[in-house]
C-alpha cells in the first residue's frame, strides 16, 4: 500500500473533491487551501504521487503560514527540521 503524504494528490472519496495533501498526522489528513481543515484518511485515495522535489518546495511554502492557529505551518516547520537534521547526521557519517 503507497503512503499518502505532504504534495500528493488525493480524491476524498464522500464528496469526490480532488486535494493537494498539507500534511497527514496520525489518522488524519490536511488539505491545502482554505478554509483549513481535516478528513478521515480512510476517506481518501491516491491519485497522483509527489516527486520529492515538488513535496520540498509545498514544505517551504507552508512554513511561511503565519499563525498559532494554523497546524499546517507548524507542521511544515517541523518536517523540515527533522529532515535537515536527518541530512546533517548522514553528512557527518
Amino acid at each position: 500500500m503507497t503512503m499518502i503524504d505532504t504534495a500528493d494528490h488525493v480524491r476524498h472519496i464522500p464528496t469526490g473533491e480532488e486535494w493537494v495533501v498539507a500534511c497527514v498526522i496520525g489518522e488524519r489528513l490536511s488539505w491545502c487551501g482554505w478554509p483549513e481543515g481535516t478528513a478521515a484518511l480512510s476517506d481518501c485515495e491516491l491519485v497522483k504521487k509527489a516527486t520529492p522535489e515538488y513535496r520540498d518546495a509545498l514544505l517551504l511554502k507552508m512554513a511561511k503560514i503565519v499563525g498559532a492557529e494554523d497546524h499546517r505551518g507548524r507542521y511544515a516547520v517541523e518536517r523540515i527540521a527533522s529532515l535537515s537534521m536527518g541530512e546533517y547526521l548522514e553528512d557527518t557519517k
